[in-house]
C-alpha cells in the first residue's frame, strides 16, 4: 500500500466559476489521475480531513466527492483505515465540445453513447460560441480526457486558437466541421455540413425543386449557417432558372402558389405550415417546404416534412472508429435529402 501525498495544489484545484459542482470537480480530477496511472490499485487516498484542511474546502464537499467515487466503484472504504483505489478497468473519458445543443449534436451524442461500451465515459461542454471560455476549458482540462471532439464550424479562426489546442496532443483531438488549416491538419476530422456537401445535395435533387418558380432560403440566428451556403444556394437557383431570395423570416414574403421554402428554425417551419392551412394551400403541391435537421415530429407534420439532414449515425460510426482505434482519420459524410410529402 502506498501512502499518497500531494505534490502540488493542482491536485484538487477548484474552478469557482464552473457550473460543475465542486465535489464533482474533485471526483473528476481523481478519476483522471487514476486513468493516468498516478493512482494505482491499492493506493490510499488522503483522508477527508487531510484534503479538507490542505485545500481549505468544506469537509462535506470532500466527503461527497469520495462518496461519488465509492458509488462508482473506483475506491473502496476500509473501516478506520480510509479510502483505497480499487482494481478495475480504466475508463477512457471523451469530451464533446458543442456550441449549443441542436438536433444534430444531440443525435451524435446519443448515437455515440450507444456505440461505445462501458469503458468509455462521455461528457459534454457547451461553450455557446465564447472562444475565451473554450480556451479556458482547454487550458484547465487538457489532461483530463482521452479524446476531445470539437464541433468547430462556428470557430473557424482555428489558427487563432492554435495555442489553446496545442495543449492537447494531436491524437486526442477530433474536429467536426472545421476548415483544414495548418493548426488542425495533424488531427482527425469529420466533415458533413461544408459548402461542397450542401452544393451536392442541392444539385443531386434539382428536379425536386424545379417544379417551383421561387425558392426562399430562410435564415436564423439560432443556428450557425456557413456563408458559403448562401452563395451555393443562389448559384444553384441561377443555373436552374429559378428565382431565389435569402430572407430572415417567412413573414417578409407572401406565401403563394409556386414557391418553396428552405428553413432552419422550427418556429419558422410551424409558422409556414399554419399560414398554408389558413390560405387553403396544399403543402407539396402549391407550396414546397424543406427543413434542415430531422426529428420524429417532422415525419408527422402535414403528412411529412422533407428534410436535408446529416447522417448522424455515420458521423458517430466514424467517431467511434477514431476513438477506439486511436488512429488519425479524415472523413467526409455526405448530406442527405429525405423527400416526404412537403416537396
Amino acid at each position: 500500500m502506498r501512502e499518497l501525498a500531494y505534490t502540488n495544489d493542482a491536485c484538487f484545484a477548484i474552478d469557482e466559476r464552473s457550473e460543475t459542482p465542486k465535489f464533482l470537480q474533485i471526483a473528476n480530477r481523481i478519476l483522471s489521475q487514476i486513468e493516468d496511472g498516478i493512482y494505482q490499485p491499492g493506493d490510499r487516498l488522503p483522508s477527508i480531513n487531510e484534503t479538507s484542511e490542505e485545500f481549505l474546502m468544506a469537509r462535506a464537499t470532500v466527503e461527497k466527492a469520495y462518496k461519488k467515487l465509492f458509488q462508482s466503484g473506483h475506491v473502496k472504504s476500509t473501516y478506520r483505515k480510509g479510502f483505497f483505489i480499487t482494481e478495475q478497468k480504466k475508463v477512457k473519458r471523451v469530451l464533446l465540445i458543442f456550441g449549443k445543443i441542436t438536433e444534430n449534436t444531440l443525435a451524435i451524442y446519443n448515437s455515440l453513447s450507444s456505440q461505445l461500451d462501458k469503458t468509455y465515459k462521455i461528457d459534454i461542454c457547451l461553450h455557446e460560441y465564447r472562444k475565451e471560455y473554450l480556451l479556458e476549458r482547454l487550458e484547465k482540462q487538457a489532461g483530463d480526457y482521452h479524446h476531445f471532439v470539437v464541433v468547430s464550424s462556428h470557430l473557424n479562426e482555428a489558427n487563432d486558437m492554435k495555442d489553446g489546442f496545442s495543449k492537447i496532443p494531436n491524437e486526442r483531438l477530433i474536429f467536426i466541421d472545421s476548415e483544414q488549416t495548418d493548426a488542425l491538419s495533424a488531427c482527425s476530422s469529420i466533415n458533413y455540413s461544408n459548402y461542397a456537401n450542401f452544393k451536392n445535395v442541392l444539385f443531386k435533387n434539382a428536379e425536386v425543386f424545379q417544379k417551383y418558380r421561387t425558392l426562399y432560403f430562410v435564415t436564423t440566428d439560432n443556428e450557425y449557417i456557413p456563408a458559403e451556403w448562401y452563395t451555393e444556394f443562389l448559384l444553384f437557383a441561377k443555373l436552374n432558372n429559378l428565382d431565389a431570395r435569402i430572407i430572415d423570416s417567412p413573414d417578409e414574403v407572401e406565401v403563394t402558389d409556386g414557391v418553396a421554402f428552405m428553413v432552419f428554425d422550427n418556429a419558422h417551419l410551424v409558422s409556414i405550415v399554419k399560414d398554408l392551412k389558413r390560405k387553403d394551400l396544399t403543402i407539396g403541391e402549391n407550396v414546397g417546404l424543406v427543413s434542415f435537421g430531422d426529428s420524429i415530429y417532422k415525419e408527422l407534420i402535414a403528412g411529412g416534412i422533407s428534410v436535408i439532414k446529416t447522417d448522424t449515425e455515420a458521423v458517430s460510426n466514424s467517431l467511434r472508429s477514431i476513438i477506439t482505434k486511436n488512429q488519425k482519420q479524415s472523413v467526409n459524410i455526405p448530406m442527405l435529402l429525405i423527400k416526404r410529402n412537403s416537396l
